[in-house]
């Protein structure tokens, strides 16, 4: 144990990862010292808020205290390891969510896939899939999150693990053809592929809503929302020595930053190279080059202009200088040292009369005080743009706030991957207000539904059944709620005063959130940090900001009953249930979920002798089998079609194979990823209440959030603090005296023994008797260490 433990010879023996007992740094966020943060961030010249933070593989979800990572208990992160495939696209889609417009139109779209997804590839039905519905799930699910967690008893935000959107790109052959995820041949490197998957989701997108518009007889409903939001038209000219100008135009969603190689001299001769001056050329571009003159019939030294014509309301720039070749590309202007915030908060943008474009940003001088600085490029010859009909006024001048920075953040070289990427938010208070309100709401029903659940206990009735919302007590929930009806009065109170003070900073590493400041934002002179995407916002006046938000909570969407009759991938029969006898509120139905690993544990053996996990396992729903609990009927069992390769079927736990999963072979009942979660996400709406064993991991994986006062889960029921948790196997074998598993896993017959275990453990809390039979379950799986089929009738005997 000296030698194990010991902080002297501990390092000499063993590797520091091997020891879980150990507190390491990236795992005691919040419980170390200033002078050891200071130590650490001078070992590895991250500052803590920025390092990369995995979740260690000895700790399961419902046991990792993610509290002391999210500074804001309100917004969540997600956690989806860097070493995951395609985890580069998470910090994009936590962008989009705080994007008002898009997170209102995704939400809308949450049971519109039908309509919304576009046809591509052989035109099989597993390839239709929609980017905005599945966002619109993604986004329902951070807010159900966000909601359910103060009624939960450790009163945890857990973060999100977006796998079915992340797959979902697989299901795009744009994405694969524009070589935007991983593994595929020549794919752009780690530190800029955000910047080409955002563009690649703005496009797709507006194609989608245009798509479903066209399909809607709705006059009301919007034709194209992103083209009107982020959309930019460019004219471009090639002006000849001796013949007539070609005029072209061309329209954009995202502007990619260009740095004139002219400014490269000025950066090298120390001169002053400000932000304002690489914009304003990536907005009116002159490239001199050699082209065919066909009035001259020759060769000819042209003048390539490509100029912005219009201005959106939401600036997204493409920085295209992060990743390995970022000083050759301009990275150099960022990492200027004697400009810590050469990133502008504001700026303000002006199309002339001339056509010129005319670039002004805020800076602050060593005084303190501000100014604006100005750059201009060339105007336009007359003869140019009179020819050129856009239909828009000029001039025409918008001011724009700093609204969000994606940046990729450069890991040192002991670490197993490049980087990772972080983004910061401007998250306005009233986004804030709406998140305490949907928790104040969620715990008025918890105490509500316990009043209930009171009073017919008193009048004879049942017992309320053992939820995990039970394991909290009223008093707690009222203490909950008072505190969140506090923190709502004092962001309403801020939210009035200041308009400066109506967002503040956020920035979201993963499953860490922390408040920052926007000088951090803007500051690049640090080796680790390079920027990736750049959002600026228009508004009407640098002290009178507006933080726009969602102007009623789109949230909730109703899901049709129709989602429950389902046509098989396979070919086998359909699903067919009667939507009026449907389970409803207060309804139990037993749930249980099979699933395969699509990503197999990745390790290394350091030079210590020691195993370190580099890349932990993944995996992906197969099976969903659902049973109403009143008449004891199969309501779902559904094998589920995998969207990745499938690394390791786990026969041996999930009874799954192969050719189950194979449209070609399976004689089961096949639906997509997204059918299946359509099909709990509807019980869930409408009240049931799940009976499972171990649900929080299954519904983790489905990517659903269900409020704890529908959870009943055995593995919660059947546990004592500071004790092990007991296998559903083990725990039909000694509760309900019967085997199960031997030889074909059956999710069916999962569901059931976990329905049957409930109903003891209700008959014995009748009775009284189940904190005694609980202890005696412990003692016996003590002295068999938990084997089955053990049993001392002598020592231990159960309780009828």
């Amino acid at each position: 144990n000296k030698l194990v433990y010991s902080k002297t010879l501990f390092p000499a023996c063993y590797d520091a990862t091997s020891n879980p007992k150990r507190k390491t740094e990236e795992f005691q966020f919040g419980e170390m010292s200033e002078e050891e943060i200071f130590v650490q961030n001078e070992e590895t010249g991250i500052p803590y808020r920025y390092r990369l933070m995995v979740r260690p593989p000895f700790y399961k979800v419902y046991n990792f205290d993610y509290s002391r990572h999210n500074e804001t208990q309100l917004l969540v992160g997600w956690d989806y390891a860097p070493t995951f495939s395609n985890a580069f696209a998470c910090p994009v889609f936590m962008l989009l969510y705080f994007i008002p417009e898009i997170r209102a139109a995704a939400l809308r779209s949450q049971a519109l896939n039908s309509k919304m997804a576009i046809q591509s590839g052989t035109g099989d039905r597993r390839e239709r899939i929609s980017i905005t519905t599945e966002l619109g799930l993604l986004f329902h699910l951070l807010e159900s999150l966000s909601a359910n967690g103060a009624a939960f008893p450790d009163a945890e935000i857990n973060p999100c693990v977006p796998s079915n959107i992340v797959s979902s790109l697989l299901l795009l052959p744009e994405a694969t053809n524009l070589a935007l995820l991983d593994g595929v041949a020549g794919a752009t490197e780690i530190a800029k592929r955000p910047e080409a998957l955002y563009r690649f989701i703005m496009h797709y997108m507006d194609k989608e809503i245009e798509q479903s518009s066209d399909a809607n007889s709705d006059p009301t409903s919007h034709s194209s929302l992103i083209d009107p939001i982020q959309g930019i038209n460019f004219v471009s000219v090639i002006e000849y020595s001796t013949g007539k100008p070609k005029v072209s135009s061309s329209r954009a969603l995202t502007v990619d930053l260009c740095y004139d190689h002219k400014l490269y001299n000025k950066a090298e001769t120390s001169l002053n190279v400000r932000f304002g001056d690489i914009l304003r050329f990536s907005l009116c571009k002159e490239v001199p080059l050699r082209a065919w003159c066909d009035e001259s019939s020759s060769y000819e030294s042209v003048i390539q202009r490509k100029i912005a014509t219009s201005l959106p309301k939401l600036l997204s720039l493409s920085c295209c200088c992060a990743g390995k070749l970022g000083y050759k590309n301009g990275l150099q202007f960022w990492k200027q040292r004697d400009k810590r915030n050469w990133l502008p908060e504001y700026i303000e943008v002006e199309i002339a009369l001339d056509r010129s474009v005319v670039v002004r940003e805020l800076v602050s001088r060593d005084d303190e005080n501000e100014e604006w600085v100005e750059f201009k490029s060339h105007p336009l010859s007359s003869s140019i743009f009179d020819n050129v009909d856009d239909g828009f006024k000029y001039p025409t001048t918008k001011k724009y706030q700093l609204d969000a920075v994606c940046s990729f953040i450069r890991n040192n070289g002991s670490e197993s991957i490049e980087g990772h990427h972080v983004i910061h938010v401007r998250a306005p208070k009233n986004l804030e207000c709406q998140a305490l309100r949907r928790q104040i709401i969620n715990l008025e029903k918890f105490i509500a539904g316990r009043e209930i659940e009171s009073r017919a206990t008193e009048g004879g009735g049942k017992d309320c059944h053992m939820t995990i919302a039970s394991r909290v007590s009223s008093s707690t929930l009222q203490q909950r709620k008072l505190k969140l009806q506090q923190q709502l009065e004092t962001a309403l109170r801020g939210h009035s005063e200041d308009a400066k003070e109506r967002c503040e900073w956020l920035l979201f590493n993963g499953f860490v959130v922390t408040k920052t400041t926007h000088d951090d934002v803007r500051s690049f002179t640090a080796n680790f940090k390079e920027p990736s995407l750049v959002l600026f916002r228009e508004i009407d006046d640098v002290n009178t900001i507006k933080c726009p938000t969602d102007v009623r909570d789109q949230a909730y969407v109703e899901i049709p009953t129709s989602v429950m009759n389902t046509t098989s991938i396979s070919g086998s029969s359909d699903t067919k249930h009667s939507t009026s006898n449907l389970p409803g509120k207060g309804d139990l139905v037993a749930i249980d979920a099979e699933f395969v690993c699509v990503q197999a544990e990745e390790s290394r053996i350091t030079s210590a002798g020691s195993k370190e996990i580099t890349s932990q396992p993944r995996n992906s729903l197969a099976r969903l089998s659902i049973i109403d609990c009143r008449s004891n009927i199969v309501l779902v069992d559904d094998f589920v079609f995998q969207r990745e390769q499938v690394s390791d079927y786990l026969t041996r736990f999930s009874g799954i194979r192969e050719s189950d999963l194979d449209p070609n072979t399976s004689p089961h009942h096949l639906v997509t990823m997204q059918e299946a979660y359509l099909k709990v996400r509807l019980l869930m709406d409408r009240g049931c209440i799940f009976v499972g064993h171990g649900l929080r991991e299954d519904f983790r994986i489905i990517n659903i959030s269900v409020p704890p006062s529908q959870i009943i889960d055995t593995s919660f029921i059947y546990h004592q603090p500071n004790q092990r948790y007991i296998s559903l196997r083990y725990l039909t074998n000694y509760v309900l005296g019967r085997d199960m598993q031997q030889e074909i896993h059956d999710s069916i017959e999962d569901a059931r023994a976990a329905y049957d275990l409930y109903t003891k453990a209700l008959s014995l809390r009748e009775r009284g008797k189940f904190d005694e039979y609980l202890t005696s379950l412990y003692s016996h799986g003590h002295r068999t260490q938990f084997k089955l089929r053990v049993r001392d009738e002598e020592n231990d005997p159960p309780v009828n």
